[in-house]
This record gives structure tokens, sequence and C-alpha cells, in this order.
């Protein structure tokens, strides 16, 4: 190990061993190579390695910098502690939990087996589960104790309504019965934990000892517990190093509470505080803007990224007029940079999973290879399915597979006893499963037949109007009569919200469809998904651009990024808008997003968008309004400020925000020269027309394969050149808008470079 291998900085927070630390390390700083150097450098100082507690958030970053430690100073880097913080946690409460009353043999309950608890309580207490959902019980008991609330204080915190009682009385039980099982959730392994040391001082006082430097990475992360953890453990020695960034946190709509970081030197007023400022990863122009954005954040501690690195090339802006437009510019543009970047340095970032939707169809026509990371892909989502499979049973009912998907759901007590019983008796028949729904087996109680019965009769309902309403329509009756939707909308957080944004987006996608195709019908649609579907499941292409949201891209890095979506309502989210703090938030994601790209970032918003079934008209991101024109290159710049019709730049039009003090100005490399033709004065764009005469070498200009830009429908392909003079005619094959013919005469397109 060689210490001079740091920056300057880096070698400081390696080399300051004693007392408590905060490494403020910004975006692409090398923050996991300096606090792996800081360890390695405690081991070569003669630290035992067993001294030494590292806490991290993820097992991947947990092996990451076991295996980089490991690699400084040998196999005795395996004597130290380092894992997540309910990893450690398990290990503590495997050694003295039984004097919590517990057997060292505990089981640790995931969410689904959570799930079942809360219904037990919800039975025995006789409580409706429309009434009070389950997701939203778990909820907030999560919340709660991420909070370090029990059942009364938690009560005490709330509303203290009938519904905040009910939930109050299951709380009690279900803690009761975790007990009796000698169970514990995912939250109680810190909770528990922390209760040992209240309740057994020596236990406590074990492990500080223990424990003589402790480090905890993404410190901006931790929750209420997390906190008062490392803060027990540290009390005697004060050698805790923190290290993360306030403006990369993003986490607290769970839990996460940005004022751990933030008030670090309130906690430990002799702490040294060490900033990472110097990135290599992004240009310097990417950093720029980032750096522009962030600063509009009052709450956060004062840094600025910068870099050796060249000013690289402007941050592309594209305002389209509708969200397949925008997703038809991002593929464009995908296929132009994989002349010189490969598909697997390339990612797509998104505010939410509903808008991946347009985004992967058109990747799809478009056969680009691509991959949805961190979630899965639109069609495939456990409620998408679930709707698919009503409409497919519905136009064909020997379709068993999609019969036993939602014969129980939403819940309406068809266990899978009686779904076995129904499916032994269908194949003694040799019919489809649905065939006996109408004469059902004498081995059925009355309870399942009742059942039974009301979810064929719904079924029969469902396909005796599917002829009489338009498509779109029909598709949101049978999800609303299904009961589909219901069973999200009673309940609370983000994963029932999205959803139920993820149905109406479904219903979107019909309303698309309808609009776009000859055949309307139902049958048309699914076979249209279904070749969707079909694409998505072929063998994943060695190489593929990555589709996810902004919150799963925190931690990676690609050489070209795209942000989709950016516009006011969508993000920053409808629901920040109205809050300072969640505002401040967003900020700091749309900072994480910024950073991901290293050479290539491209923002892109719509004028006009269909999501969520519900078509916007949303201004542009005051996120976009915040980074200075000078770091912008606008696609169509060009034609906007030529007046040639494509309307006004997107930041143009709003007061532009004081430029803070936060990057130094780098020399800019100069954009390509406009090259004007037909009103079109677009960098990159040869030659165009637009009212001129057409002469024979203007004929010659066009030719089949060549990409031409129409000032309405975008970019497109040309397909043949007809006719002379005046009667001369070229067609184009638009992505979004299909095959279009013109007259070479007055069409305006330019031909596009490349």
């Amino acid at each position: 190990m060689d210490l001079n291998d740091l920056n300057p900085m880096q070698r400081k927070a390696a080399t300051t061993l004693e007392g408590p630390v905060l490494i403020l390390a910004g975006a692409g700083s090398g923050k996991t190579r300096t606090i792996t150097y800081r360890i390695a450098n405690l081991i070569q100082q003669g630290v035992k390695p067993w001294k030494i507690l590292a806490l991290t958030f993820t097992n991947k970053a947990a092996r990451e910098m076991q295996s980089r430690v490991e690699r400084l100073v040998g196999g005795e880097a395996t004597d130290m502690w380092l894992g997540t913080f309910h990893s450690v946690c398990v290990r503590i409460l495997r050694r003295d939990i039984e004097k919590l009353g517990y057997k060292r043999s505990f089981t640790i309950y995931d969410d689904d087996d959570q799930e079942r608890v809360i219904k037990g309580a919800l039975k025995a207490l006789n409580i409706d589960e429309k009434e009070l959902p389950v997701r939203s019980v778990s909820w907030a008991i999560s919340d709660a104790k991420n909070k370090l609330l029990t059942p009364d204080e938690w009560f005490a915190q709330s509303a203290r309504d009938y519904r905040c009682g009910q939930i109050h009385d299951v709380f009690i039980s279900y803690e009761e019965r975790l007990r009796s099982a000698n169970a514990l959730d995912f939250d109680d392994l810190i909770m528990k934990t922390l209760q040992l040391f209240a309740d057994h001082p020596p236990v406590l006082d074990y492990y500080r000892d223990r424990f003589e430097y402790v480090h905890v990475d993404e410190y901006q992360d931790t929750n209420m517990a997390q906190y008062e953890f490392v803060r027990l453990l540290t009390a005697g020695s004060r050698n805790l190093c923190v290290v993360g960034d306030d403006d990369q946190a993003i986490y607290g709509w769970r839990g996460a509470d940005i004022r751990n970081i933030l008030d670090f030197e309130k906690d430990f007023p002799d702490a040294t505080v060490i900033k990472l400022e110097q990135n290599y990863r992004s240009t310097a122009n990417i950093l720029d803007a980032a750096n522009q954005v962030i600063a509009h954040n009052t709450g956060r501690k004062e840094k600025t990224l910068w870099t050796d690195d060249e000013a690289g090339d402007l941050i592309r802006l594209y305002s389209a007029g509708d969200e397949r437009e925008e997703a038809a510019w991002i593929c464009e543009q995908i296929r132009r940079q994989s002349k010189v970047t490969p598909y697997s340095e390339m990612a797509v970032l998104y505010r939410t999973h509903a808008q991946s939707r347009v985004i992967e169809e058109m990747l799809m026509r478009s056969g680009i290879p691509y991959k949805v990371f961190g979630g899965t892909r639109f069609y495939d989502r456990r409620e998408v399915r679930d709707a698919l499979a009503y409409l497919r049973l519905i136009v064909n009912p020997a379709d068993d597979i999609s019969l036993k998907r939602i014969i129980n759901v939403p819940k309406r007590s068809i266990g899978d006893s009686t779904v076995a019983a129904l499916d032994e008796e269908a194949r003694r028949e040799g019919v489809p499963v649905f065939s006996v729904l109408s004469c059902l087996p004498d081995t059925l109680g009355s309870r399942p037949r009742k059942c039974v019965g009301e979810f064929t009769n719904l079924i029969f309902e469902l396909m005796s109007r599917k002829d009489q309403m338009k498509l779109s329509e029909y598709v949101d009756f049978v999800i609303t009569k299904a009961g589909l939707k219901e069973q999200f909308e009673n309940e609370e957080g983000e994963e029932a919200e999205a959803r139920l944004q993820n149905l109406n987006e479904f219903i979107g996608s019909a309303t698309e469809f309808e609009k776009q195709s000859d055949d309307k019908s139902l049958e048309a649609f699914l076979e249209n998904v279904a070749l969707v579907s079909d694409l998505d499941r072929e063998a994943e292409a060695p190489r593929y651009v990555t589709l996810m949201t902004l919150h799963t891209a925190k931690g990676l890095e690609y050489e070209t990024v795209f942000m989709a979506g950016m516009e006011e309502g969508i993000f920053p989210s409808a629901r920040s808008l109205q809050e300072e703090n969640r505002m401040e938030e967003e900020r700091r994601l749309c900072y994480v997003g910024m950073t991901r790209a290293k050479k290539n970032l491209f923002l892109s918003c719509a004028r006009r968008r269909l999501l969520y079934n519900q078509i916007t008209h949303n201004a542009p991101s005051v996120f976009l309004r915040e980074i200075p024109s000078r770091l912008l290159k606008d696609d169509f710049a060009g034609a906007q400020r030529a007046g040639a019709g494509y309307g006004t730049p997107v930041y143009s039009s709003y007061p532009q925000p004081p430029v803070r003090n936060a990057y130094p100005v780098r020399a800019q490399t100069p954009s390509a020269p406009a090259v004007k033709g037909g009103g079109l004065n677009i960098p990159g764009v040869t030659k165009g027309f637009g009212g001129a005469a057409v002469s024979d070498s203007m004929l010659a200009m066009y030719k089949p394969g060549d990409r031409v830009l129409h000032k309405k429908f975008g970019v497109g392909t040309v397909q043949s050149v007809t006719g002379k003079g005046a009667a001369a005619r070229i067609t184009i094959a638009f992505p979004v808008y299909g095959v279009r013919e013109f007259s070479l005469a007055i069409a305006p397109i330019a031909k596009l470079e490349g």
C-alpha cells in the first residue's frame, strides 16, 4: 500500500485516524478507495483487525470494501467486522438475544411472512382487510420501528383517530405473534440490538471495547435507529469515521434522516471535516451543470466538485411534442452514440417506473437491446399482468394459466385447495377449468361454492360488455369492476401508489393503441402486447442499454446518460412542489442523475404527455432552468432561434436564475457551425428546402437510407424520392408517425449528417 497513490485530501482522510472524522465525498471522488485505504492504514499502524468495524448499506458494497482491503494488507483483514447494519446486528443478537427472552435460533421474517402475521392479527381482531389494508399496517409498523417507537408511543404521536387505533391494536397483536413464534422482522434487527444495549449495559460495554474504530459508509442514508446504534458504540472511543454526501441524500421517503450528516459537527464539535471534491468521473461541463443545480438547495454543506478533465461536450437538451417524440429522439441519439460508445455504457433514467413503457416500446421498434435494471419490465409487472390475465381470459376462456392467476386476485377467499379441486375436475372431464365453474364438483363446500360462483358471474358480466364499449373504456371497466384498482386505492405508501399508477398507465396504452391502430379490437390489442412481451423475453444481448429509475442509479456510472421527463409535476414530482424539504430531495435526485454521466448527458422533456392515462401539459422542470444556457446545446436551438416554428427554447421563457459560485468556468468546446437551409438553422444539419424550386442537383441530395429532420414529425429515414420539379415527392419513415409522403418543393425537411 502506497498512500502517495491518493490525492492530497484522500490522503488526509486516510491518515487522520483518531477522533471523529466526517469525510464529505462528492460524486465520483473516490470515497470507497479512500475509506479502504484508511482501514488498511489502521491495520498497518498496528490496530488489530477485530478492533475495526465498517458498516455499509448493501452486501455488494461490503464485499467490494472487504476485497479492496485484503488486496492492500492481505488475509488478516478477514478478522475485521465489515457488513451491513442488519448483518452486524444479527451477529450481535445471535450471541446475546436470550437476555431479551428470545432463543438464539430466532427466525427472521421477510415481507411476505410479515404480511401473513398481520393478516392473522386482522382476522383475530375482526378487522376487514378492505377497511385496513395489510400494506398500510406494514408501512406504519416499519416506520415506527425505524423511529424506535413502541406501539403505545407510535399511537401517542399519531392522529389518534379510529384508524390509528386499529393500527395500534394490530401492532400490539403483531408483536405478540412474533415473540410467540421466536421471530424478528427486518426492522427488529436494529431495534432489538438497541434494546439489548439499553437493558444490559455489560453487553454494550463489550462491543464498545471490541470496536475501537467504527466506519460508516453512505452516512447520509442512515435513519434514527442506525444513528443511535453508531452513537452508542462510539460514545467511549469517539473514533467514528463517517463517509457520505449530503447532496446525494435521496432516501428520505424510506426513513433516512439527512440531519444525521448535516448535524455531525454539532454531535461531535471536535470533528475533523475533510472534503473530497476532485471528481474522476465526469467532464467539466457536466460537473459545472450539476453544481449549478445543487447550489440552489439551502440545506447542504458547501462543496464544489472539480476535475482536471477537459470541458467535454455541452449538455444536450430536447423539448419534444409528446412522450413518443421524446422516446424517438432518445433512440435516435442512442443510435448515433452507438458508433463510438457501446450500449453497455448507456443508461436512460426516469423518475417513475411507469415512464419506461413508451421508451421500452420505442427501443424495441428501433432494434436497440435494453434491460430494465432495478425494476420489472412494464408488461411484466404484477398488477399489469393481473389486468392482462383478466382480458386474456375474457377473449379465451380456455386459458387456464390466466384463470388460475386471477381467480383469487384481488383476494376473494378462493384458496389453493379449491383451485386444486377445480383443476382435478377439469382434468377428469377433459375440459378447461373455466368449463367446470358453472357446474362445480360436489366436493366443494358451501363457502367455496359461493366465492367461485361470484367470480364466475363477474367474468360472464365482463364478457357480456366486451363489444359494447370502446377499447380503452372497456379496459378501464374491466380493471375497475374486477377490483384491481380498489385493492391499491386504500393503501398507504409509495408502492401502492406506484402500482395504481401502473394500472392507469396500462389503460393509457390501450388509449394510445386505439388511436394508432386500424383494428381497435381487444384481440388486436392483446396481440400487440404479446409481441412486446415476447421480445422482452428473448435472450439478453451481450450489450444492452440500461433503463432504470433515478433512485436505482445511485452509485452507478455510464459514459452516456439520458434523463427523460424533465417536467414540473413529474421531475420534480407533484408532491414535492408543495413542500420545500421534498423539493430539496428532488433536486438532490437530479444531481445524482446528472453525475452518473461520464462524457455525455442528454436531458429531455415533453410539452404534452400521456402518463397514468392522463394527458398533461407541463412546464419544463425548474432544474432545467437552473442550468446556465452556456452549458446547454438545444437540439432544436437553431430552428427555435431562427423562428422556424419549433417554439421557444425550454429555458428562454423563464428568468434565468443567478449563476451560483459553484464551479470555475472553463473553456467551452465550440459547437458545430450552423448551415442554413429552408428556414432551418440547426447545428449539424446540411441543406434543406421549404419552398425552394427543386432542381436535379437538389433531387440528388436525398437517397434512400438518408436520415432527415422534419419540422413537425422529427427525425426519419428516407424511403424513396420520385418525380421531378414541382412534382417531386419524398417518402420518409418516422419512428413515431410511420411512413409519410411529402412534396419535396414545400416540405420543411433538412438532411442530417452522419
